[in-house]
């Protein structure tokens, strides 16, 4: 009996025009399907929930004991908050491998996490609104001119100033399919500063009004709702303001700052906790993390611009940051880490040479998106409180 032959064979077989023309099929489909999937995450993406995962927890005293995963492994500092009926939250320290298990001690707790309950942990640290810190607050709005945008004021708490609610505020301005919960880690800082903070949405994102079709505009009509947020803060008496933006909330802020004859009170400063500078950039490093070779990266980030551009009228120019550098004004305090694989560090890299005089520029060796704070929170900390110091003279005094 006759052997059939194999796959190679077959293969090598074919003419080699038939086989370059399936390469070229193929090539266009990747293309096209890449670009549109591409686009419609920029347009259109946001979450409800903030990232962590469910683990069951073990304790003895003051550790506990997690399952494996990308959460309960990650570098730095993670937060837990246990289901119900168990209430409080956890920040847990640095993991040590147990085995299978992962080990991290308590550093601060609110309330008890028993052992044998099932609790969310992530590099987020929070999930909920700013009572999980203990924190009082408001749950206020922000009026636009296409709707009132959800946002949570926590009033200064130092100072004179405090009583009068007239001093500084901090405009904190959540990321590309991000929530406002993902820069809670930050408000102790904020506090201990002795500026207010009003925690924004914006426009098209999760709990936020939806505008036409719902899409995103990375920044650039995103940044009227901060400038609004602006006018909210000077009808509460506040004097004078600084910007701090997560991911797309850096490239949000960037925005605003450039809008000077709007502002309604000075903003003074800008925190950037890994910003989107250059969009044209991002989507061609997603093709990259997402296994896509160089000559596939690049026609599947330029088609991705053009039908994001045909499908909202976006325009790319109006919010690459590091084309604008020359004509900022503003101090900055910048972060990055360099294990982000969703906005490059070269991003970052590029604005504090491009702008030393502005920038202050702390790049965080093994740091995940967004995630600069859990490596060494004190130093991030510090950081923020003597930025602020620098920007808001006699703050909180």
């Amino acid at each position: 009996m006759k052997e059939r032959p194999s796959i190679l064979e077959r293969l090598h077989a074919l003419p080699k025009r038939k086989i370059a023309r399936w390469a070229a099929v193929g090539y266009v489909a990747v293309v096209i399907g890449g670009a549109f999937l591409g686009a419609e995450i920029a347009l259109r993406s946001k979450t409800r929930w903030v990232k962590g995962t469910f683990v069951p927890v073990g304790r003895r005293g003051n550790s506990v004991f997690l399952p494996a995963s990308p959460e309960t492994l990650s570098r730095g500092v993670i937060g837990m908050v246990p289901i119900r009926p168990n209430r409080g939250h956890a920040l847990l320290g640095e993991a040590k491998v147990v085995g299978t298990l992962v080990r991290r001690e308590i550093l601060r707790e609110r309330g008890r996490i028993p052992d044998g309950s099932v609790a969310w942990a992530s590099t987020f640290v929070y999930n909920g609104t700013p009572s999980q810190l203990g924190v009082e607050f408001e749950n206020t709005s922000v009026p636009t001119d296409v709707g009132d945008m959800p946002a949570w004021f926590i009033p200064q708490l130092h100072g004179a100033a405090a009583a009068e609610g007239k001093d500084a505020i901090a405009i904190v301005i959540h990321g590309h399919g991000g929530q406002r919960a993902q820069a809670l880690r930050m408000l102790p800082t904020l506090m201990e500063s002795g500026v207010a903070s009003l925690f924004v949405t914006f426009r098209n994102a999760y709990g936020a009004p939806r505008i036409g079709k719902g899409y995103l505009t990375l920044g650039d009509q995103e940044a009227d709702d901060v400038l609004h947020a602006l006018d909210w803060a000077k009808e509460r008496g506040f004097k004078r303001a600084i910007l701090y933006g997560f991911s797309m909330g850096g490239n949000i802020a960037l925005c605003a700052a450039q809008r000077q004859d709007r502002w309604p009170i000075p903003v003074t400063g800008v925190i950037l906790d890994c910003p989107a500078l250059e969009w044209r950039d991002v989507m061609y490093s997603q093709g990259e993390r997402y296994g896509l070779p160089r000559f596939l990266a690049g026609p599947v980030a330029r088609l991705t611009e053009l039908i994001v551009t045909r499908r909202s009228g976006q325009n790319f120019d109006t919010v690459d940051q590091l084309a604008a550098a020359t004509r900022f004004t503003l101090p900055m305090l910048l972060f990055h880490g360099t294990r982000d694989r969703t906005i490059p560090i070269r991003q970052s890299d590029q604005l504090a040479q491009l702008r030393p005089d502005l920038v202050e520029y702390h790049r965080v060796e093994g740091a995940k998106h967004i995630r600069c704070w859990n490596i060494s929170p004190r130093k991030y900390d510090e950081a923020v409180l003597n930025f602020i110091r620098k920007v808001l003279p006699e703050v909180g005094k």
